[in-house]
């Protein structure tokens, strides 16, 4: 079976998305469902998200994470680097 995806492809279609980030030596990170809220004590939807990552969006992940060792990271906001 011949793959759909290329590399360089996919990257251009997940840097375009608000909910993931592309980082240099093969690493993903992606905004998690829900945070620690200190006040009430308890989790909350993440406020940060913007719910843009569909079906599509997660088979490109999974390609590069399976087929080209990608690492995925979920954090609840993206790091400065």
């Amino acid at each position: 079976m011949a793959r759909k995806h290329t590399v360089d492809e996919v990257l251009r279609a997940l840097r375009q998305k608000n909910d993931v980030r592309v980082v240099d030596n093969y690493c993903l990170e992606i905004l998690s469902d829900k945070v620690w809220d200190k006040k009430t004590r308890e989790f909350v939807p993440n406020p940060r998200r913007r719910n843009d990552i569909g079906n599509g969006t997660w088979g490109k992940i999974d390609f590069l994470r399976k087929y080209h060792g990608y690492w995925i990271y979920r954090t609840p906001v993206f790091s400065n680097s």
